[in-house]
């Protein structure tokens, strides 16, 4: 959990916009992470990582391959860890928001309808707007290459999930988003962003304020990273 100070008011200043939770999801090596970590930055707020939950409740990915051979066995308990990552990244947003945080981040997976939708509830309650960031790879040999480039570094956090039996483990569990409906019967803001092609798309839009934020940040970095790439 990576708070981020993001400055004090002045009277004069308008009257703050409701607070958002931002929820990235995506297959694992779609650049959640990573593009969570630049929104954070662009932010303020507060980001939960769910790989840093798994490291705090003891959850070492690579052992639960080895133990279920590759997600094809005993599932079941790995189900049942997973879970409760979920829940306690669910209870930190639910803090986060009621410490008054303009802007939460949560880097997980959020695959499953269910998961998400316990996050709606929390933003529902807490009159938060919930804004989903579907990071994408379309590029499987990309996909490919980014988890060979994971191998040796499992110790760090954000490079656990090395084994490719992971993206196929989350792929089998997905459940697209698009119909997602919110607790008041709307729809959530919901964003795609290419990591690859460095684009982002909006599916819905019922946050435009926050919308146009991450846009915004998005679009600076990618201008940054384009400033800095050595010339042909």
């Amino acid at each position: 959990m990576v708070p981020r100070a993001t400055g004090s008011m002045s009277p004069l200043d308008p009257p703050p916009a409701a607070p958002a939770v931002v929820l990235m999801a995506g297959l694992p090596a779609s650049g959640k992470t990573t593009t969570a970590m630049r929104l954070h930055a662009a932010l303020g707020g507060l980001l939960i990582r769910s790989c840093d939950i798994y490291r705090e409740l003891g959850i070492v990915l690579s052992e639960w391959v080895e133990r279920t051979h590759g997600f094809t066995v005993d599932v079941a308990a790995y189900d049942r860890v997973r879970d409760e990552a979920y829940l306690e990244m669910a209870a930190r947003v639910d803090r986060g928001l009621g410490a008054g945080v303009p802007v939460v981040i949560v880097d997980a997976v959020h695959g499953e309808r269910d998961k998400r939708e316990r996050l709606y509830d929390i933003c529902h309650a807490r009159r938060a707007a919930p804004v989903l960031v579907v990071c994408r790879c379309d590029d499987f040999e990309e996909v490919r290459r980014r988890f060979r480039a994971r191998r040796g570094r499992e110790r760090e956090p954000e490079h656990e999930a090395s084994d490719l039996s992971v993206f196929y483990d989350i792929r089998r569990r997905w459940q697209p988003p698009w119909a997602d409906v919110l607790p008041d019967g709307t729809r959530p803001t919901i964003l795609t962003y290419d990591t690859v092609e460095d684009r982002l798309a909006e599916i819905h839009v019922a946050a435009p304020a926050i919308a146009a934020r991450i846009r915004a940040a998005l679009a600076a970095l990618s201008l940054a990273t384009t400033r800095t790439r050595p010339l042909p």
